[in-house]
């Protein structure tokens, strides 16, 4: 019995000498991990993803978890690899997603390209993978150039028979390349002496192929506002309504030239319009390529139709109805580069039978990246403003002209905006 005490409390004593060794020493498969990690991250390329335009799909969080061998970084200075996102609408009307691998530092001079195209209907978590994927593939020749080339493997699934029909069955659009949609919106605010109620609607038709493009649109709004002055309880309303049908159609003519049809309804309290019709043929020349026109697009536009107008009150030059044909001519410029993007348009419309009638517009915006994660946003716009036949004779109330609820002469417009923005 008293060895046995004497083997217990030998091993109590031990115990209690080993155990700040044990505590001090981190197990051996932590350590090993740890190193690993360090390891990996020190060995891992450098990216900078850079998502612009209508793109889809760009979930940064999510790449991060799905393609752990690189480490993505907030600032392309950092960085080893740019992944440049662009698109266009495809002839699905979905998008086709352009996406440019451009090395840094080490990998400067490398320049590789693929392309995603999804269709209109596809989820978010669909497209986000599919982009997922696609980064991978287009990453491996870069990481194939370090050190963790050895750890990657590659893998082919082969397609089975369901998946072939199902390839079959996304093939065959029962809506022959038609997209649709439509939008219903309602707002209402209400206090004791104010209320204002917004209301809108809105269908789409676009069906875009490699030769034709053709978008019909509808829409209307109705603005109402209702104030009550205290001291005399007197009650003040406005209601403006708007209501637009627009048909566009394009011809693809070839790689730079393309033809097409601009149509349009309109009625509009805004603009003194009970009426507004609009039948304008058009043509575009786009001196780059259809292949560039993700990432930059040099564009000279002309049209010319008739206009008629049925005008709510008699305007400025004595007018209740009248018909009038406008010229407009347009040229832009649209960039979406490593730096960020930008685009500029001159703009000028003049009527053919007075050309005083006219206005001529200049406006931009620049998203310029500074480094570091802070990026700069300028734009704003300049016009001319000599075109508003439209104005009614009797000018506009003191009410009118608080309210906002018909335009007013102007001979000029500006806007600007700046802002910085850090991520």
């Amino acid at each position: 019995m008293t060895s046995l005490k004497m083997l217990v409390r030998l091993a109590c004593v031990l115990f209690l000498c080993a155990a700040p060794l044990l505590a001090q020493a981190p197990p051996a498969t932590l350590v090993a991990a740890a190193r690993d990690t360090g390891t990996l991250e020190s060995q891992s390329i450098r990216v900078f993803l850079d998502c612009q335009g209508r793109s889809r799909g760009c979930d940064r969080d999510f790449f991060i978890t799905d393609i752990p061998f690189v480490n993505f970084m907030r600032d392309r200075f950092d960085s080893d690899v740019q992944i440049l996102v662009t698109s266009l609408t495809n002839g699905g009307g979905g998008l086709e997603q352009t996406i440019a691998f451009i090395g840094h530092r080490k990998f400067e001079g490398m320049i590789d390209t693929l392309v995603l195209n999804t269709l209109p209907n596809d989820p978010d978590d669909r497209i986000r993978r599919e982009l997922s994927r696609t980064f991978k593939l287009g990453l491996t020749r870069f990481v194939a150039r370090s050190p963790l080339a050895r750890q990657i493997q590659i893998s082919f699934a082969t397609p089975t028979g369901r998946d072939r029909q199902l390839t079959a069955a996304l093939l065959k659009d029962r809506w022959n390349l038609w997209t649709y949609t439509s939008n219903v919106n309602a707002f209402v605010r209400a206090e004791e002496l104010q209320r204002s109620t917004n209301g809108s609607l809105s269908f789409s038709a676009n069906r875009a192929t490699a030769d034709w493009k053709i978008n019909v649109s509808v829409g209307g709004n109705l603005n109402s506002q209702r104030f009550t002055i205290p001291a005399t309880q007197a009650v003040i309303t406005n209601e403006q309504r708007t209501y637009n049908a627009n048909t566009l159609i394009v011809r693809s003519l070839s790689t730079h030239w393309s033809a097409g049809l601009k149509a349009g309804a309109g009625y509009s309290d805004f603009l003194n319009q009970d009426v507004a019709l609009r039948l304008q043929p058009a043509i575009e020349y786009n001196v780059f390529p259809w292949t560039e026109q993700t990432r930059r697009q040099l564009t000279f536009l002309y049209s010319v139709g008739p206009n008629h107008y049925n005008y709510q009150r008699t305007t400025v030059y004595g007018r209740d109805t009248e018909t009038r044909v406008s010229q407009q001519a347009t040229a832009s410029y649209i960039a979406r580069q490593q730096w960020g993007s930008s685009n500029v348009s001159l703009d000028w419309l003049n009527y053919m039978h007075d050309f005083r009638r006219h206005a001529l517009t200049l406006s931009g915006n620049v998203d310029l990246r500074i480094g570091r994660g802070f990026s700069l946003n300028i734009g704003g716009s300049a016009a001319r403003i000599n075109d508003q036949i439209y104005l009614p004779r009797a000018g506009n109330t003191e009410k009118e002209v608080l309210l906002q609820r018909q335009a007013l002469r102007t001979g000029f417009r500006i806007t600007s905006n700046i802002g910085v923005r850090y991520t």
